[in-house]
């Protein structure tokens, strides 16, 4: 409903008038807001400009409100109820029945109000910065530093290449206020075809300085990454059916063919203006520096002279000349010498002219040390990223030499490699590792050739998947440049790697494996097809090119092997079904002795489960072409795995032997935690926001009181699962059982340490940034489990007789954690749901039994740390839960009351999409066409943002018919993988409005307050209910003399008796002991730039980050940050086993006097610590974390010694 407004002040603006209304339609309590909870109502104010110009309006204006509230508002105003005052004069309105748009209709019915201040700061920008400035040069280069410059001197600009514009063409730099970018657009209207455009983010922009040379103002930009390049046509026609251009702009990766020599290796840029003062009203270089301020992007550096030349690092001919040098003889023998000095020049740590310089010795390196020659350039390539400024590539290159030549690398453990990586970026190719990576099948049977396989990842230049805004054509630049490089291949350091396949998971990180072909003495020449014609026989799904590529994907599934079975020891049982629905999608059985077999494989490879885990019932398995999950059936006898057709997803014909491959063993429940789709579905299904808030608030308290004592400490690492590769909850424990307290009484001795309250404040960070940007609460009385099926109904098939069968509706759990005395059956009502959850009926209220019946035959009785499902009736649970199945999906059974809402909805129900078929056989090619379209239409996460997004905006949440359409284009972008068929994001629905609700800001790297809106709904409310605090500098270690801390003292008591007479207490660590703990911090510190997210060279992490197991940086996808996450955990991990063993070697069953002997060494690394941890920072690094070693051998030994009092 729209009204007339007079009667406004000529000075007045739409804003002011705006908040006036505001105040009138916002009082609480009153005529229109009842109470504190109460959604404000929307409306819309616009002003008629004077006929006069300038910015004065004429006195009248209109005021659109929703026709209900419009209609109350008329009421009371008419009888003098309300009135609306500007500047002292008083507001006259009258309904005018002009036609109210549906847009804005929509938008006042469901998104929320918008503070106008906010708003009016946001269009003052936009506003200001509408002017652009012309460009005379574009200039993309690379700094360095001039040979005899001293290192406080500022680098120098090498310009590589140069676009002079100001004869030909013509080019604008403007600033982009609603995508926080600058933009250089190149290209004359009146005498070209095409726009050139640069694109710089201000979150790729390290710092800007800016001078005149010569008279001439330039800007020179320090990127963090490279510029995004598109071109577009300067006359496009129209799209036929829209009536304007769609996807007129194109990604590019080069601006010109000599662009494209340079651009994979020098990406920074140096822009010179046009400085016209007329234009300006003064000096450009302060125009700009003003534009800066206003858009929020940090000034340019005044004051610093940059010099800028034509060094010529990067010609085709300086590029040849090494290209020539890396095939040389001299370098062939070592291929991994050779992809280290690719990394030097692909990563940006050298240039051309370095790497020249350093010929003479890298060759001499392989010469004389070529067992050990690929490990210390490994070592360099990172070392030579983060050198200190001023420090000569000679110099860094002497220094690894020193520290690495000694020391070769160790052997990974069964089931790991060191794997080689390459990123393609549409510029660049950055190069990674080795490091150490969970193997596949396919990897483990050419073992010994692993630096054959390549895993590659394609992503943007920031390292995170691509996303496109609507207007840019991405599909045909990657067909250009991922596909080109899938069907061609691509030639690294003296091979051509050819496409391999890739696994379910490595295809949603966008990577994918290459192979470089080889001769094996048993299999002959080995190539990609070669190896995909062994894999097994693929002719049912052949015609379909994304079952094709999945089907393949089970043989580069990351698992670990464990026991290899006859022919004879598995066979085939039929699926349960019934009324035509399938209740045993995925999931056989394993016989108890078959299932004790893999435990004990698993355990010989990682000792550490026996403590971690109880023998698990259920596991996920790869066996051949079959895959899901096994459950422990007691009724099976000898060693026997029986297989569902549901599991065989492709023959393998021939095969006598089969290794069981394990996914994952199910030792133990985990623990669900709330996330913001969660929580908006729970609340849109009637939980209060008090709920959460609670929970919240117990949450914080929880990770704060871990200040207040050990135990609280541990328990927060452990429920956490955080610094479990250092076992510091076990530390903590044993630790405090000896009198040792974070805040002791006066019968208690101090345990903590500066590094100890470093490491507390990075767990308590790591958990409260969960909570706070993620929603990620503990949910009490809740667990986690893999689902596997009620076997009952198949035995009554077979003729047994006095059967329980779970009922539909109901489900049984039995709870058992490592440590626990009994199990725990679940009894009572319970909501069940599987991640994601983005529909309202992705929520179920089920029934958990709790002991099944003692005088009825139960096949899943004996299950420990699974949920089981009924297999029976007319619907399957699972199915109804987003689709899931029971393959290895996990499922949240949650039991905390507050959160048992009431109410139902039913499951989503989609029709099943047919499979996109060819009427051809697939060939690899078609294999590859898949994976560029994937990679273009992968859009869940795009998806599941989008639809949480309006569901905060909209006062139906979940509920809004857009988010209803969400969710199923959701449950389309999940099944795409299989069955190709992809999302047309072009249906995309528009957010109500263009701000974001403030929880959304932990998405940004620079979140500006003026784009975004306090949300109303409990995720608003958590988010802006909790404050994080800065991670503190690490304190410098007080440099106590070694055994003179409270810790030392109170354990030499233990230790002493043991050592008499070792001849090791009392005296320095042995220099064998220092050359180990030299290794391992030049380890750690490659993992801590390795794995770092900040995108400024030699960024690393903290040792306090590595430690606990987290990453502080933000990141904007969560997906890119966990994977990272997940490798550097795994490479801690080894790390850390591989210096306990070379250090003691293994704890299980030594004799007296060797675990005497492991003390006495275990007992020196702890004193080591003590000793490196005074020094200065950069050469204390790694000391502390090394000490937490020693310190749990320490207490393992004591305790297998039995000198430590029980916990």
């Amino acid at each position: 409903m729209e009204f007339h407004i007079r009667n406004i002040h000529f000075g007045a603006d739409a804003w002011e008038v705006t908040k006036a209304i505001a105040q009138v339609l916002h009082k609480c309590p009153g005529p229109f807001v009842a109470g504190p909870n109460e959604r404000l109502p929307n409306f819309n104010v616009r002003l008629n400009m004077s006929q006069a110009g300038g910015v004065q309006n004429d006195g009248s204006g209109a005021f659109t409100v929703v026709h209900k509230l419009g209609l109350k508002f008329q009421r009371l105003n008419k009888n003098h109820e309300i009135s609306v005052t500007v500047r002292d004069k008083r507001l006259k309105f009258t309904p005018n029945g002009n036609y109210v748009s549906n847009g804005l209709a929509l938008e006042l019915e469901k998104a929320p109000f918008i503070d106008p201040d906010i708003a009016k700061d946001r269009q003052w920008r936009v506003d200001s910065l509408d002017e652009p400035f012309l460009v005379a040069h574009v200039q993309i280069g690379t700094f360095y530093r001039p040979k005899n410059a001293r290192p406080q001197d500022p680098r120098a600009f090498s310009v590589e290449w140069d676009q002079d514009l100001r004869q030909h063409s013509l080019a604008w730099l403007f600033f982009e206020y609603e995508y926080k970018s600058l933009r250089v657009r190149i290209g004359d209207p009146m005498q070209e075809q095409t726009f050139y455009n640069v694109i710089l983010q201000f979150a790729s922009i390290n710092k800007m300085a800016m001078g005149h040379d010569f008279g001439n103002p330039y800007i020179c930009f320090d990127l963090l990454t490279p510029p995004v390049i598109q071109k577009e046509e300067i006359f496009r026609a129209l799209d036929d059916t829209r009536g304007k251009p769609d996807k007129y702009r194109h990604r590019v990766g080069s601006l010109n063919p000599g662009h494209a020599i340079v651009a994979p290796y020098a990406h920074h840029l140096r822009i010179v203006l046009y400085d016209d003062g007329d234009r300006y009203k003064g000096d450009v270089l302060e125009k700009f520096e003003k534009f800066c301020k206003t858009s929020l992007l940090r000034p340019p550096i005044q004051g610093v002279a940059i010099d800028a030349s034509h060094q010529g690092y990067f010609t085709r001919k300086a590029l040849n000349e090494i290209g020539l040098w890396l095939r040389s003889p001299a370098l062939a023998s070592n291929w991994r010498v050779v992809f280290q000095i690719e990394a030097l020049l692909h990563n940006g740590a050298a240039n051309t002219v370095e790497i020249k310089e350093l010929r003479p010795r890298v060759e001499e390196l392989i010469r004389c040390h070529q067992d050990v020659a690929g490990d210390v350039m490994r070592y360099f390539a990172e070392a030579a990223a983060r050198r200190p400024p001023g420090q000569p590539i000679e110099k860094c290159f002497e220094m690894t030499l020193r520290k690495k030549l000694n020391r070769p690398r160790p052997t990974p453990p069964r089931g790991r490699f060191f794997c080689h990586h390459v990123t393609f970026t549409p510029t660049r190719l950055l190069l990674e590792g080795p490091v150490v990576t969970q193997s596949n099948r396919v990897i483990r049977t050419y073992e010994g050739y692993e630096d054959h396989f390549m895993r590659a990842d394609f992503r943007d230049e920031d390292r995170l998947q691509y996303r496109w805004d609507r207007n840019v054509d991405g599909a045909s630049y990657l067909q250009e440049r991922v596909g080109a490089l899938l069907k061609e291949g691509f030639d690294l350091a003296g091979r051509h790697f050819e496409f391999l396949g890739y696994s379910s998971s490595a295809l949603r990180e966008h990577a994918v494996w290459y192979v470089s072909a080889f001769h094996h003495p048993k299999k002959g020449s080995v190539t990609a097809q070669s190896i995909r014609d062994s894999l097994g026989d693929f002719d049912a799904v052949i015609h379909s090119p994304s079952k094709y590529g999945a089907r393949m994907a089970q043989a580069f599934s990351a698992t670990d092997p464990s026991v290899r079975i006859h022919r004879g020891q598995w066979s085939e049982i039929p699926d349960i079904e019934e009324h035509g629905v399938n209740f045993t999608d995925g999931v056989g059985t394993i016989s108890p002795e078959l299932a004790d077999l893999i435990w004990e494989a698993l355990c010989e490879d990682n000792p550490t489960l026996v403590v971690d885990s109880i023998k698990p019932t259920a596991y996920q398995i790869r066996f051949l072409g079959c895959k899901g999950v096994v459950s422990v059936d007691e009724r099976l006898k000898g060693i026997h795995m029986c297989i569902r057709p549901s599991m065989n997803k492709f023959d393998v014909p021939g095969e006598e032997y089969g290794t069981i491959e394990i996914s994952r063993a199910v030792g133990k429940p985990n623990i669900p935690h709330l996330n913001r789709p969660l929580v908006m579905v729970l609340e849109d299904r009637g939980a209060p926001k008090e709920v959460f808030l609670k929970l919240q608030e117990d949450a914080v308290a929880k990770a704060r009181m871990a200040h207040d004592s050990a135990t609280l400490f541990a328990k927060l690492l452990e429920s956490h699962q955080l610094c479990f590769n250092y076992r510091l909850g076990s530390i903590l424990r044993r630790l405090n059982a000896l009198g040792l307290e974070l805040k002791p009484n006066d019968l208690q001795q101090p345990l903590d340490t500066p590094f100890f309250a470093q490491l507390r404040v990075c767990a308590i960070n790591h958990v409260l940034r969960g909570v706070k940007h993620d929603a990620r609460i503990p949910i009490p009385d809740s667990h986690m489990f893999v689902g596997v099926a009620d076997e009952g109904p198949a035995y009554v098939q077979k003729g047994l007789k006095n059967v329980y069968c779970l009922p539909q509706g109901k489900i049984f759990a039995c709870v058992q954690r490592p440590g626990d005395e009994k199990p725990k059956h679940l009894k009572g009502m319970c909501l069940i749901s599987r991640s994601p959850v983005i529909h309202p009926g992705d929520v179920q209220r089920v029934y958990a039994i709790g002991k099944p019946p003692q005088d009825q035959a139960c096949l899943f009785a004996h299950l420990k740390n699974v949920v089981v499902f009924s297999s029976t009736g007319t619907c399957s649970l699972p199915n109804g839960l987003g689709g899931g199945d029971l393959d290895g999906d996990m499922y949240e059974v949650i039991q905390y009351g507050d959160l048992l809402v009431p109410e139902h909805h039913d499951p989503a129900s989609y029709p099943p999409g047919k499979t996109f078929k060819l009427d051809r056989p697939s060939t690899i090619n078609d294999v590859c066409d898949f994976i560029v379209e994937y990679i273009h239409s992968d859009v869940v996460g795009l998806v599941s943002d989008k639809h949480i997004v309006i569901a905060d905006q909209s006062k139906h949440g979940t509920l809004d018919p857009s988010c209803l359409k969400l969710a199923e284009m959701h449950s389309l972008a999940v099944d795409y993988p299989k069955n190709g068929n992809k999302v047309d994001i072009s249906q995309l629905p528009y957010s109500l409005i263009k701000f974001k609700p403030d929880w959304h800001m932990a998405e940004e790297d620079t979140p500006r307050s003026s784009d975004y809106y306090e949300s109303s709904r409990a995720l608003g409310y958590l988010f802006r209910n909790i404050t994080l605090d800065d991670t503190p500098n690490p304190v410098p270690h007080n440099r106590e003399k070694p055994q003179k801390d409270p810790i030392s003292m109170v354990l030499l008591q233990h230790v002493r008796p043991h050592l008499q007479g070792q001849g090791l207490l009392g005296e320095p660590p042995t220099a064998w002991i220092d050359s180990l703990y030299m290794a391992y911090r030049e380890e750690l510190t490659y993992m801590a730039t390795t794995y770092s997210l900040s995108k400024v060279a030699g960024a690393r992490l903290r040792e306090e980050e590595l430690v606990i197991g987290t990453i502080l940086a933000r990141c904007s996808q969560k997906r890119y940050r966990s994977n990272r996450l997940y490798a550097m955990r795994e490479s801690v991990a080894f790390l850390v086993q591989d210096m306990k063993g070379q250090l003691v070697g293994g704890l299980e069953e030594p004799s007296e006097d060797a675990l005497k002997e492991k003390l006495a060494i275990a007992w020196a690394v702890w004193r080591h610590s003590l000793e490196k941890a005074g020094l200065p920072a950069e050469e204390s690094f790694g000391s502390q974390s090394f000490g937490l070693i020693g310190l749990g051998l320490v207490l393992e030994c004591l305790e297998k010694l039995g000198s430590l009092p029980p916990l």
